[in-house]
């Protein structure tokens, strides 16, 4: 099935396509980098300022309850 799609000049420039994209996608690839961070402490985080778009924001702590889903 394969050989007879191959055979064809239609068929062959999309998966001349589909083979050059994949090349190049797997030597551009570049591997991502995740830290794992399961927590900030409070105190770190307790009157910073932090500037973003040219606004000024300050966190504060406050206790939440939060609804976590189970993971089943």
């Amino acid at each position: 099935m394969i050989d007879s799609l191959l055979k064809k000049k239609e068929t062959l420039g999309f998966f001349s396509f589909i083979i050059g994209f994949g090349l190049v996608v797997m030597l551009l690839h570049r591997p991502i980098h995740t830290e794992r961070i399961l927590a900030i402490t409070p105190s770190e985080l307790d009157d910073k300022e932090v500037k973003a778009d040219g606004k000024c924001y300050k966190y504060r702590v406050e206790d939440a309850s939060c609804d976590f889903p189970s993971s089943k």
